[in-house]
């Protein structure tokens, strides 16, 4: 491959770290807790993260790219460290999600219907005899 080949690439390069740029401008030239403030913590946890990932990564190109064996380095420790962190954030998540399924109060919900067939002028009568004897029975221990 020729240099004159190597244009495009470079080209493309360029432009790509322009948008990277202008992508992280907020974090670059202002402050991070300005940045993050109106975040949700969920959100500051993973962009901290996610921040503290993208240091040690470049650290662990630079090693490689200058020839020293970077997974011996503790740099590549701290790859696995923060990818645990990673993993502590998405069990977090989920077991949030998991909390939130609605459950049914048998009890309260047998109270309702008892307490609304009584008050139900073509059922009342019957509650006292007839086919809704057993479920007045039912009920009764509520």
């Amino acid at each position: 491959m020729e240099i004159a080949d190597l244009f495009p690439f470079l080209q493309t390069l360029e432009d790509d770290l322009d948008k990277l740029e202008e992508a992280v401008a907020p974090l670059i030239y202002g402050t991070l807790a300005k940045a993050v403030f109106k975040l949700p913590v969920s959100d500051k946890a993973q962009l901290y993260v996610l921040l503290a990932y993208a240091i040690e990564t470049i650290i662990f190109s630079y090693l490689r790219l200058n020839g020293i064996n970077a997974m011996e380095h503790a740099a590549f420790g701290e790859i696995g460290r923060i990818r645990q962190y990673f993993e502590k954030i998405k069990n977090v998540e989920n077991a949030g999600l998991k909390r939130q399924s609605p459950s049914l109060n048998r009890a309260a919900a047998a109270r309702i219907v008892k307490h609304a067939l009584v008050k139900s002028p073509p059922f009342s009568s019957l509650i006292g005899g007839g086919p809704f004897t057993s479920l007045n029975m039912q009920f009764s221990h509520v």
